[in-house]
C-alpha cells in the first residue's frame, strides 16, 4: 500500500535534514524519481547518497523508508503517482520554485540511475525520452522571481501535470528501450 502525499511529505521531512542544509522535500523526491524512472532492479540507495551528500541527509533508515514509499507509489499499477511539492495554499512562487527543483533533481537523478544502468548517454534512448528531458530542464531553469512566470495557476497545474505524466512515460520508454536491448 503507498502512502498518501501528506504522509510521503512527512517522510521526505524526516528523510532530508532540511532547506537549510540546501535540501527540499521536493529536491529528495525529484531525485528520488529520477533514479527509480531507471528500473527498481538498477536503484541503488548509495546512489542517492551519493548524489545529495550525506549532510543532505537524516539516517539511513529514514531514508530508505522515504525512497520505499516514494518508488511503491511511482510503481503503483493504479497510476496514484504524483510530485511532491507544496500544497495549493502555498505562494504560486514557492510551487514555481519547488518544481523547478524537483525538475532539476530529477534530472541529476535520472543521470545516476541511467549509469548505473550503464546508459553514458541521452542518445541511447528513444527520442521522446530526450525531448522530455529537455523540457524538464527548461523548466528546472524558470524564472521564479519573474511575477508573470509566477502567477497563472492554470499554467502551473499544466506543468505539474507535464512533469507527472513525462516523469511515467520516460520510466515506460527507458524500460521499454532497456527490453530492447537485452534481447
Amino acid at each position: 500500500m503507498t502512502s498518501s502525499v501528506d504522509e510521503l511529505e512527512v517522510l521526505a521531512r524526516e528523510a532530508a535534514c532540511g532547506p537549510e542544509q540546501g535540501l527540499s522535500s521536493a529536491e529528495l523526491h525529484g531525485a528520488t524519481m529520477g533514479i527509480g524512472v531507471v528500473g527498481a532492479d538498477y536503484f541503488e540507495l548509495q546512489d542517492l547518497v551519493d548524489l545529495l551528500g550525506t549532510e543532505a541527509l537524516s539516517d539511513a533508515e529514514r531514508v530508505a523508508r522515504f525512497v520505499n514509499e516514494a518508488l511503491d507509489a511511482l510503481y503503483a499499477e493504479d497510476m496514484s503517482f504524483t510530485l511532491l511539492l507544496p500544497d495549493d495554499e502555498a505562494p504560486q512562487a514557492e510551487r514555481l520554485e519547488s518544481l523547478a527543483g524537483w525538475c532539476q533533481s530529477f534530472l541529476a537523478g535520472l543521470v545516476a540511475g541511467l549509469s548505473r544502468r550503464g546508459i553514458s548517454t541521452l542518445d541511447e534512448l528513444p527520442e521522446e525520452v530526450r525531448e522530455i528531458v529537455a523540457d524538464f530542464a527548461a523548466i528546472a531553469q524558470l524564472d521564479t522571481e519573474d511575477e508573470e512566470e509566477a502567477s497563472d495557476e492554470e499554467d502551473f497545474m499544466h506543468l505539474e501535470e507535464y512533469v507527472k505524466v513525462g516523469t511515467l512515460l520516460i520510466m515506460s520508454l527507458v524500460n521499454d528501450a532497456g527490453d530492447d536491448t537485452e534481447e
